[in-house]
């Protein structure tokens, strides 16, 4: 079997993040039982779902990763992070989590990416912002930034645009670091072993999904919104020895934030394993597909010629 090259790691990044959120998002909301009996086994990306989505298309998970990974392209400055998420915010779009909405529209009225979601936790309340959110986001951080210092200082910075919680913001820089050691080629156990002992986690919930126990059965996993449940779901679905369309198949059958707990896990799988295992089935239904696509190699190049400041 070839080496899986960092081009493919990359595009796989990015298209499994499609493809775990399209699988999802006709899941969305429901309980095992219910996607059992509707279903029998979800293994197909149909679209349908709560939000009557088109198959293969992209959700709130795609469409902000997809901004996130465009400001890099266009040469990156907070603000114009911020600028790409008004541009979808202000499109209207169907679905948008309460945290995200609240800091974006305080952004679309102070135009300051570094104090809106601050505004938003203070308005939340620490019990209610601690979702995934800016976790779902995340990963072009890692494919643009080779630099550990920078990724991180970005990761944060990105994810406190909404997300300002420290469990957020601590949540997105391991899955960065994670997702660029991957990206180098590490083994999915010791990158995140190796993300354990370079970064200074200071949270609790944050430290114990990358320390997730890998032999627990798919069933005793939290799928919901919380932002270290899906943190944890990822790192278990790297270190499973099946492959990416089996661990994504297990996850979001149960149910309930299955588009953001697939794109979450999706994007670590893809990184881990390249382009070439996402399905062909899936990846002809993405309409993501071909920008993806290019913006992963744009990111590489990026990466390569990275000025690390």
């Amino acid at each position: 079997m070839s080496p899986i090259t960092t081009e493919d790691r990359a595009r796989g990044g990015l298209l499994g993040l499609a493809a775990g959120d399209a699988l999802g998002a006709t899941v969305e909301f429901c309980a095992p039982e219910k996607i059992a009996a509707t279903y029998g086994r979800h293994t197909d990306i149909i679209g349908g779902g709560a939000f009557r989505w088109r198959p293969g298309q992209g959700t709130d998970d795609s469409d902000m990763t997809a901004a996130v990974a465009r400001a890099y392209a266009d040469g990156y400055t907070l603000r114009d992070v911020g600028d790409h998420f008004l541009s979808w915010y202000r499109g209207r779009p169907r679905d948008i989590g309460g945290t995200t909405a609240f800091a974006l529209s305080e952004l679309a009225a102070t135009g300051d990416p570094m104090k809106s979601g601050q505004v938003a936790l203070r308005q939340i309340g620490q019990g209610s912002a601690a979702g995934n959110g800016s976790l779902m986001r995340a990963l072009p951080t890692a494919l643009a930034r080779n630099t550990p210092a920078v990724r991180r200082r970005e990761a944060a910075e990105i994810s406190a645009i909404t997300h300002a919680d420290a469990r957020c913001v601590q949540a997105c820089v391991a899955y960065v670091e994670v997702a660029a050691l991957l990206l180098d080629g590490r083994e999915p156990a010791d990158a995140v072993a190796a993300a354990l002992d370079g970064l200074e986690l200071d949270n609790d919930a944050v430290r114990q999904a990358l320390q997730i126990d890998p032999n627990l059965p798919v069933e005793q996993l939290s799928t919901g919104g919380y932002v270290a449940d899906s943190l944890a779901d990822a790192v278990w679905a790297i270190l499973q020895p099946q492959s990416l369309e089996e661990v994504l198949v297990d996850l979001v059958n149960r149910g309930d934030d299955a588009d953001t707990t697939g794109a979450i896990a999706g994007g670590l799988l893809g990184v881990r394993d390249g382009a070439a295992a996402i399905p062909e089935r899936w990846l002809t239904t993405l309409e993501y597909r071909d920008e993806f696509e290019k913006l992963a190699d744009q990111l590489l190049t990026i990466r390569s010629g990275e000025d690390p400041h």
